[in-house]
C-alpha cells in the first residue's frame, strides 16, 4: 500500500499547477483597464490667450514663458495685439519683435493677430489692410510670421451686410499668403452668435466672454448649441479665488462646452496683465 500514496497526491498536485497556470493566462491577457480602477476622463483643451500686455521688458511676458515650458503639452494660441491691431508700422517695433520671436520658437504656441471688426461696421478695407500687415511680417522674418487673425467685436446679431462683411474678412485670411499653417481664424462675438453666421472658414467662435457670475445664467443658450467642442471658445474673468480644487473642477465644467478656454481673476484691465491664479489655471487645464 506504501508504494500507492504518490498516486493518491498526483490529482491535487494537478490541480494546484492548472490553477496557477490559468492565473497567469488572465494576468497576461485580460486587459489592465479591467483590473484597475477607471479614471475619470476629461476633454483635452488649449489655451487661447490675449495677449494685450505690452512687453515693457524681457520679464514682462515671463509668466507665459513659464506656463509654456511647464506645461509642454497644452497648447496656447496667443493673441497678439501691439495697438488694438497691428499699429500703424509696417513691422513691431525691435522689442515687440524679440518677444515675439521667442514665442514662436515655442512648439505649443501658436500667435494669431488681433484685428476688430466694430461688429462688421468698420470699413472693410480697413480691417483686410489689417489682416494683410500681419500677414507681412513673415517677409521680414519667418520668427515673426502669425498664424491666424481674431477677428474681436464680431457680429452676433443677424445682417445680411454682416454676415457678407465677415465673410470678407475670412476670405482675406485664408488667402493672405503670409500666414502660416491652417491660417486659423477666430471669431469673438463674445455670445452665441446668430446661427445663419455659419462660415466654413471660420475655426473658432468665442461663445462667452463675460463675467464669473453671469455663466449660470447662460448655461442654456450655451448648451442649446451643437456638440462640436472643437469650434468654441469661452472667456471668463472676475473669477473669485477659488481653491485649486474647485478651480479644477470649474475648468473641466467649461471644457466640457469648448476645447479653447482662458480663465483670469482679474476684474478690471482684464486682459492687461497675467492676474494672480493664471499659473494655477494653466495647470489645471486637462491635456
Amino acid at each position: 500500500m506504501k508504494g500507492e500514496t504518490p498516486r493518491a497526491k498526483r490529482p491535487r498536485f494537478l490541480f494546484i499547477i492548472t490553477a496557477v497556470a490559468v492565473l497567469i493566462i488572465i494576468a497576461i491577457v485580460v486587459p489592465s483597464a479591467i483590473l484597475l480602477p477607471r479614471r475619470k476622463h476629461h476633454n483635452k483643451s488649449e489655451i487661447l490667450l490675449p495677449l494685450y500686455i505690452y512687453p515693457e521688458s524681457n520679464n514682462t511676458w515671463k509668466p507665459l514663458y513659464d506656463s509654456v515650458e511647464e506645461h509642454t503639452h497644452l497648447q496656447f494660441t496667443v493673441i497678439i495685439n501691439p495697438n488694438s491691431g497691428p499699429g500703424n508700422s509696417k513691422y513691431p517695433n525691435d522689442q515687440y519683435s524679440a518677444e515675439i520671436t521667442k514665442l514662436n520658437g515655442y512648439p505649443n504656441v501658436k500667435t494669431v493677430g488681433y484685428v476688430r471688426t466694430g461688429y462688421a461696421t468698420r470699413n472693410l478695407t480697413d480691417v483686410v489692410a489689417e489682416v494683410s500687415t500681419y500677414a507681412a511680417w513673415a517677409t521680414k522674418s519667418n520668427n515673426l510670421a502669425m498664424h491666424g487673425i481674431f477677428f474681436d467685436e464680431a457680429p452676433h446679431e443677424y445682417s445680411a451686410d454682416a454676415v457678407d462683411f465677415m465673410q470678407k474678412a475670412n476670405a482675406a485670411v485664408k488667402g493672405a499668403s503670409g500666414l502660416q499653417g491652417q491660417k486659423t481664424i477666430i471669431h469673438n462675438p463674445g455670445v452665441v452668435p446668430d446661427a445663419r453666421y455659419h462660415d466654413p472658414n471660420t475655426d473658432i467662435s468665442v461663445i462667452f466672454e463675460e463675467a464669473y457670475a453671469v455663466w449660470d445664467s447662460k448655461l442654456a443658450s450655451i448648451d442649446a448649441q451643437p456638440k462640436n467642442r472643437s469650434a468654441y471658445s469661452i472667456m471668463v474673468h472676475s473669477v473669485p479665488t477659488l481653491s485649486m480644487a474647485d478651480l479644477k473642477k470649474y475648468v473641466n465644467e467649461l471644457s466640457n462646452r469648448a476645447e479653447h478656454l482662458f480663465l483670469t481673476h482679474n476684474n478690471e484691465g482684464v486682459y492687461e496683465s497675467f492676474g494672480s491664479q493664471w499659473a494655477n489655471f494653466t495647470s489645471v487645464v486637462p491635456t
